[in-house]
């Protein structure tokens, strides 16, 4: 029996009941066409998996009454059900358990959705070049004649894309060979950024390595007995090893008292009240060395105070990128192809918000609007239209396109209006099953010349660190931020230039709403925060 002949049946008023008044409601923006049954079951099954209509009671119930007098007998026989009466009213009111649930997506040839148990590997003996370009190599002889220093705290401080992990990552390896019986421990705190350090020491250490060392995964399954480490470099979740110092404080003061040099990724954080516990704590104990790393050294664009504070817990001290002739490093790297050339696009809305006095507070205090403001600004259909309008216009020029959405419900929205209008185009947020996001994200990451078909990834909340598509070449924002640092993390995504695989030319599309926030150029997001630091020469 094949389901997608059974979904064929469902009239234009039930298509319309699942997919919801706001795919519904911006649809008919575009044109009555765009609400006849034949597309919405496209976008119906674009949206959803046909396991997911098949879990799901409310699509499962609306199948259900569309089913044969002769299907619903066979349905019933194979899921050994008794049903006397009302065959569809029977089979709607059924339980469905996880088994049953099973038995039903066999019926239809499907694949059952199962929780793999994934072996873990949280430790691996890493064998014995690797090169680092010349500004990398510079900024690093800054770290380690600082880190050799009484005041050994640094800030390293790169844009986004020109090898910040790459370059530390070096540091950590020269630091092993030259000191055995240490600890060294590699901060995160998303999964892509852990698995990215993780991946990049292994490859580095089988060139730059004396000996065999141990590498630790310290987040999500591990068990691992911190206290019982040395000689190790342990790759640590933040907000696991938090619980773990909260916890045993023992075992942790343990495992400082062996630890020299702590790194933390995405280091802007590091003044957050758990986070900086958790870094002084390791670092106090046995005056251990701490690299931090950010592309953006503040915590916000406009309070000099709060970027004050994060200054001062590095002493002031900032590494970064400085070439002769050059006023600022990133028109360099651009020059060179480090870095793709940035377009900068304005898309400009007039969404007819005003901020009260509280969004202003609400924004001041956490640099991001309400979410009853977000909520707001994502459900304006005219500016989905103006977007996927534009999302149009960019696929004529851009194969792999990253489309930045306010929520998960606003990425939904977005995607299905690019379903509708035959654009290849997915969704991925935090919540889409990790088969299918992984799916997704190799899809997108397959080389245009093996599939140079335009790919739009409608994201929100997984893909601003830790996610590298090289040959992605344009971000479209439309989510809008006060924040510069998560503006530029976005950017990031973005501007891989040639000498990284990937372009000479990226365009960044930023939808810019009338009284909100909104940013441009990408060299000034790495001076922005130059007046609360002392960058160091050596």
């Amino acid at each position: 029996m094949n389901l997608n002949n059974i979904l064929s049946r469902l009239d234009s008023d039930v298509l319309q009941k699942i997919l919801g008044k706001e795919v519904i409601g911006t649809l008919k923006h575009l044109g009555p066409k765009y609400l006849y049954s034949e597309g919405l079951n496209n976008i119906l099954k674009n949206t959803f998996t046909l396991q997911e209509l098949l879990i799901n009671k409310n699509t499962r119930d609306h199948i259900i009454d569309v089913l044969r007098k002769d299907e619903i007998f066979t349905i019933i026989e194979n899921l050994s059900l008794l049903i006397e009466n009302d065959l569809w009213e029977g089979l709607k009111n059924t339980s469905f358990n996880e088994a049953l649930i099973n038995k039903l997506l066999l019926f239809f040839d499907l694949e059952i959705y199962t929780k793999e148990d994934i072996e873990w590997i949280q430790e691996i003996n890493a064998n014995a070049n690797y090169p680092l370009y010349s500004y990398q190599r510079s900024v690093l002889r800054k770290v380690k004649k600082t880190l050799s220093s009484e005041k050994n705290r640094i800030l390293l401080h790169m844009p986004t894309g020109s090898g910040k992990t790459r370059t530390t990552i070096s540091y950590v390896c020269r630091y092993f060979v030259e000191n055995e019986d240490t600890n060294v421990i590699w901060f995160a705190n998303t999964k892509e950024l852990l698995d990215q350090a993780y991946n990049e020491f292994l490859k580095a250490w089988s060139n730059l390595g004396d000996r065999e060392i141990k590498a630790i995964k310290y987040w999500d399954k591990s068990n691992i007995d911190l206290s019982n480490l040395k000689g190790t470099f342990i790759v640590a979740g933040l907000d696991k090893t938090y619980n773990a110092l909260m916890k045993d404080i023992g075992k942790m003061s343990a495992f400082a008292n062996e630890t020299s040099l702590v790194i933390m990724d995405e280091a802007h954080q590091a003044i957050a009240p758990t986070y900086k516990l958790l870094i002084e704590s390791m670092i106090t104990t046995n005056k251990s060395s701490f690299i931090g790393l950010s592309a953006t050294p503040g915590r916000s664009w406009n309070e000099p105070e709060e970027d004050k504070k994060l200054s001062d817990f590095f002493y002031r001290q900032k590494a970064k990128i400085e070439i002769e002739g050059y006023e600022n490093p990133v028109d360099y790297l651009i020059e060179k192809g480090y870095l793709a050339k940035t377009i900068n696009t304005t898309l400009l809305h007039e969404s007819g918000i005003k901020l009260s006095k509280t969004d202003l507070e609400d924004l001041k205090k956490n640099y991001v609007l309400s979410d009853k403001v977000l909520k707001k600004i994502s459900e304006n259909s005219l500016r989905n239209i103006a977007i996927i309008t534009k999302v149009q216009q960019l696929i004529e020029k851009h194969q792999r396109i990253i489309l930045f959405a306010i929520t998960k419900k606003h990425a939904i929205v977005l995607n299905s209006l690019l379903t509708a209008l035959a654009i290849n185009s997915k969704v991925l947020t935090s919540e889409t099953n990790p088969n299918e996001r992984s799916k997704i994200i190799n899809d997108f990451k397959i080389s245009r010349k093996q599939n140079p078909n335009p790919m739009v990834l409608c994201n929100y909340g997984i893909l601003t660190t830790g996610f590298d598509a090289p040959e992605t070449s344009c971000a479209v924002i439309a989510r809008p931020t006060d924040s510069l640092v998560l503006y530029s993390q976005m950017v990031g995504r973005a501007i891989r230039g040639t000498l990284s695989g990937g372009n000479d030319e990226a365009e960044i599309v930023t939808v810019i709403d009338e009284n909100l926030t909104g940013f441009g150029a990408v060299a000034d997001a790495f001076t922005n925060w130059d007046d609360v630091w002392n960058d160091v020469n050596y």
